[in-house]
């Protein structure tokens, strides 16, 4: 069978405002406290959905293809109910439909499967010559909750003001090619929302550089204040904006100064996770008790000429390992394979491919000293080869481990040309093989996770070598981001190290450099500032499906089906400029994870301790440099300090001790055998490689003065 056609969807015209289909359901607006026609969410987030919508209210929306709300753009405010249609088939009670003049000439298919939108989605929406002059910023999270704040994330039905910061894109803002008239207003949620649950958002006391509060958009203010609109859409929403305002008004803000206010569903928790958990479920009823086939195709021993390191290194593996293969091809660019019921299926005419694997196993294993077993997860569009880094090998020796990998498919080397060349082709919806192939790239992970536990556990020239009950997992960059997916779906691991890493996407993406190159390419074709934030908060709906953003929230509790509660050590680099901590803190919060102090800083909402005996826990290191960029831009100061951590002894030690026994130790101290470590007890802090200029003082430089040209 070929790949499954999209639903159907209503057809959009892109016309005018008052041309389009526009009406899906008209009637009454019924308030409850819990919509008896809702579907329950059992993930342990909470969140009813209906025939209207989450939240606790049976609410009508009109679809829209543009929302005059913001007339100045096409697909503002965003995330909107106003995309959606009802459909009782979904876990939510409603279906994703996007237009075709919001689509801008993509291909609705990748989101065609959503039932809601992303619960870590980027909140965006246009105040014309709005300025940061009213927002705290990611700095004052707590503004967010005060009496004061400028704006409003509200759960619609726990009553709950949720957490966040406020900022204007400063994309839009920076020479050269700066067009401030194209800035967004943004609010990035800094906790994970609920699945399967209504939020309600809004903007009060917004200004221009004059200092005068932006008026709302007429068709806003029709709905505000009860004026006559000859536009249908806002006449079809009188009854759901009363729900709207009462409950902003409930919270203490006065109807008359909001600038906009609108509402989303966040999608539920089986549309993120049960394409993958299918795939697993499948594939580990084929592979059976006895686990995957394997075939080692060449050996290297510390004996041969020109070994990759004999002083550490007794054996390098290579060879595959067989998984049922649920894409159109094994190569990049493949798409998943869909039934009837839109779940993945093997591909009936290859149904299994040969993945590639690589094994390092140290001098120091032995059949009576036998080693501990860590997957490791690579970097962006990296490769398997990585775990042969020196730093990792001497590891490996020093504390009897084995390393083994294979590329994570839809992200390792392979695939980075098909992701250039599919924006290249100027529709980014063209993107969808790289998602689509993520759920390969992860089922592969999890049956290697099974092979090394099982069948290479038995091999009969390296299974001595082997401890099977002791596997974990440790991944960098790419791989500490995306093993929170791993953790969150493999039952053969109990804990795992995460290094550099951060979610969700849409907020890494603008803050790292590694995104400049592809976010050129993406200008070539929407050049509008707005566009660029549209579209990839659009792309967090498909990233939740294989990214933590999905799947975090099952790791240490509310598991998902046959899987373990896992134990977590998180650590980041301050300044880092490929994947920002922010991201980093929003991560360790989902994981409720506590706060292993290194004397830097604290962490809003983190407990700090200074040691743990068991659990999941966040730590960060400093390189010395001159902070981190509050606005929406990479920091580029100095040296780059991503790859610093891990290369630490303490932070090696602090691995070691963490796999094996579950506890969270500080190591910095003072006569570590790092020469740059300072002398002050417990600081993580090793300014010597800073790699600054005398010049280079404040990272807040990056960013630009709040005043707009």
């Amino acid at each position: 069978m070929g790949l499954s056609q999209a639903p159907s969807t209503t057809s959009l015209g892109a016309g005018g405002f008052m041309n389009r289909t526009w009406l899906i359901l008209v009637s009454g607006l019924a308030i409850s406290a819990c919509s008896e026609s809702g579907t329950s969410d059992t993930n342990g987030s909470g969140g009813t959905g209906g025939a209207g919508g989450a939240g606790g209210s049976a609410v009508a929306y009109p679809l829209l293809d543009c929302d005059p709300l913001v007339p100045e753009f096409c697909g503002y405010p965003f995330p909107s109910n106003v995309y959606t249609i009802e459909d009782s088939s979904t876990a939510s009670g409603r279906r994703v439909s996007f237009g075709d003049e919001f689509l801008r000439n993509n291909d609705s298919t990748p989101w065609d499967y959503s039932d809601g939108f992303s619960a870590g989605s980027p909140i965006l929406t246009y105040l014309p010559r709005a300025t940061d002059a009213a927002f705290g910023g990611i700095t004052d999270i707590d503004q967010s909750l005060s009496e004061t704040s400028p704006t409003m994330l509200l759960d619609a039905e726990t009553g709950d003001l949720i957490p966040h910061f406020a900022q204007v894109d400063t994309q839009a803002l920076k020479p050269p090619g700066a067009k401030p008239e194209e800035s967004s207003s943004m609010i990035r949620p800094v906790v994970r929302l609920r699945d399967n649950a209504r939020y309600i958002v809004a903007f009060r006391n917004v200004t221009d550089p004059e200092g005068a509060t932006i008026a709302p958009s007429e068709t806003f203010a029709a709905l505000r204040d009860g004026t006559a609109s000859d536009d249908e859409s806002i006449e079809a929403r009188r009854e759901l904006y009363e729900d709207i305002f009462e409950k902003i008004e409930a919270k203490g803000w006065s109807r008359d100064e909001i600038q906009i206010a609108w509402d989303f569903n966040t999608a539920s928790d089986e549309n993120n996770t049960r394409w993958l958990l299918h795939m697993r479920d499948t594939a580990f009823e084929l592979i059976g008790e006895d686990g995957p086939e394997y075939t080692i195709t060449s050996i290297e021993a510390s004996t041969d000429d020109g070994a990759i390191d004999p002083t550490n290194i007794a054996f390098r593996i290579f060879g595959t390992f067989r998984v049922p293969l649920f894409m159109t091809s094994p190569d990049a660019g493949s798409l998943l394979i869909l039934d009837e019921n839109e779940m993945p299926m093997i591909n009936e005419e290859t149904p299994w491919a040969d993945i590639p694997f690589e094994a390092l196993i140290p001098q120091s294993a032995s059949a009576e000293n036998p080693a501990a077993t860590i997957e490791y997860g690579h970097g962006l569009f990296g490769e398997k080869e990585q775990i042969q880094s020196s730093h990792f090998r001497s590891f490996m020796n020093e504390y009897n481990y084995i390393f083994f990998g294979t590329n994570m498919q839809g992200m390792a080397d392979p695939d980075e040309t098909a992701v250039r060349e599919a924006l290249a082709s100027g529709k980014f919806s063209s993107v969808q093989p790289m998602w689509d192939r993520l759920h390969q790239g992860f089922l592969n992970h999890l049956v290697m996770l099974r092979m090394m536990k099982t069948s290479f556990a038995q091999d009969p020239m390296f299974g001595q070598y082997i401890d099977a009950d002791k596997a974990y997992y440790h991944g960098i960059s790419q791989g500490g981001i995306m093993g929170s997916v791993i953790l969150a779906t493999s039952p053969d691991i109990d804990r795992g190290a995460l290094g550099v890493m951060g979610q969700p996407y849409s907020f890494l993406l603008f803050r790292s450099v590694d995104f400049d190159p592809f976010l050129l390419i993406i200008r070539v074709f929407y050049s509008d500032y707005r566009m660029n934030q549209l579209l990839i908060g659009m792309s967090q709906m498909l990233w939740d499906r294989v990214e933590p953003n999905g799947y975090s929230h099952h790791v240490v509790e509310n598991n998902l089906p046959g899987v373990n509660p896992k134990e977590v050590l998180m650590r980041t680099a301050i300044g880092d400029h490929q994947v920002t901590t922010f991201a980093g803190h929003v991560l360790a919060r989902t994981m409720k994870a506590k706060h292993l102090t290194t004397g830097l800083r604290e962490v809003w909402e983190l407990e700090p301790v200074t040691s743990t005996e068991s659990g999941s826990f966040y730590t960060e290191y400093d390189f010395d440099l001159p902070g981190q960029p509050y606005c929406n831009v990479p920091m580029s100061m100095c040296r780059d300090p991503h790859e610093h951590p891990r290369r630490r002894e303490a932070a090696r030690k602090q691995l070691d001790e963490f796999l094996r026994n579950g506890t969270g130790t500080n190591h910095c101290a003072p006569g570590d055998a790092d020469e740059h470590q300072v002398t002050a007890l417990g600081v993580c802090s090793y300014p010597s490689l800073s790699g600054c200029d005398l010049d280079e003082t404040d990272a807040q430089d990056l960013c630009i003065p709040d005043e707009l040209p």
